[in-house]
């Protein structure tokens, strides 16, 4: 498990989401937001179906430009809280799009 310095998030990419694949050539990979079906499989049991509701809403709010204070008003949640669950986000989705062999 290797970390970057780089802070990479959904508010910069307006819309897409950034895999970070530490390949020189395509560092970031960007995909489409997933529809709620693919949300709710990425997430399966790890929450609540009401928590994946909120953080659904407040990761498409995210990656439209939303700060996080913003995206945290949504759902009744701190900023830190709306950077911890973008973060863990940006983790499901790298890891389910490298096992599905996308990088």
């Amino acid at each position: 498990h290797r970390k970057d310095s780089t802070v990479i998030g959904l508010r910069e990419y307006k819309g897409r989401v950034p895999i970070l694949t530490w390949h020189p050539d395509t560092p970031v990979l960007l995909v489409d937001f997933p529809s709620w079906e693919e949300f709710d499989a990425l997430y399966g049991n790890r929450v609540s179906a009401e928590s994946r509701a909120k953080y659904y809403e407040m990761l498409q709010a995210r990656s439209k430009g939303a700060t996080f204070v913003e995206a945290g008003k949504l759902a009744g949640v701190t900023r830190e809280r709306v950077r911890q669950v973008e973060a863990k986000f940006l983790r499901l989705m790298r890891r389910t799009r490298l096992a599905a062999g996308i990088e």
